[in-house]
């Protein structure tokens, strides 16, 4: 099968070589139909960036910002608090043991929370663990279930009558 395509100043021909011809077709594009491509281009597009916006769940929007927004000075002080230990809380994961350990600061019997984000999923993998600690300061939280990856570890606890919240990030491998 061979095509034989024509053109002239306002008309296309198009030849077929099996004793098939098609009448002239006229192309008649100018400016204006240029113009009115581009412009539902740009609407189409528009559109469905609207679409996969809604779709999308960044996960930056905790589902009681109200509150958190009330409590924030709150917040700010317990950041402060343990930003100005002496001896700083660590979290780290031991592969080996499949588990994180979690040292707070000498001389202090904590209690509170440890809570688990991992970013990549919010609101699916995340979870809390209460706070407890041998003599040493020294808690583990077994990790097999967890999913692989990077986590933020949130310490918020009480010591002495003084409230802390220190904020890391750790990361395990499978």
């Amino acid at each position: 099968m061979e095509v034989e395509i024509y053109f002239d100043h306002d008309r296309v021909e198009i030849n077929f070589d099996l004793h098939f011809k098609l009448p002239y077709i006229m192309l008649k594009l100018h400016f204006g139909h240029g113009i009115a491509i581009v412009y539902s281009l740009f609407v189409l597009g528009m559109v469905t960036a609207v679409i996969r916006s809604t779709h999308h769940n960044p996960g930056l929007v905790d589902k009681n910002y109200y509150q958190l927004d009330i409590n924030y000075q709150k917040h700010l002080e317990k950041r402060q608090h343990a930003t100005a230990l002496a001896q700083k809380p660590t979290v780290v994961f031991d592969n080996e043991k499949q588990k994180f350990a979690i040292q707070f600061p000498a001389g202090q019997t904590p209690s509170g929370k440890v809570k688990f984000v991992r970013p990549s999923t919010p609101g699916t993998d995340d979870f809390v663990v209460a706070i407890s600690t041998d003599a040493a300061g020294k808690m583990s939280v077994p990790a097999e279930k967890m999913t692989g990856g990077r986590w933020r570890v949130e310490l918020e606890w009480q010591a002495d009558g003084t409230s802390y919240f220190w904020e890391t990030v750790a990361t395990t491998s499978r």
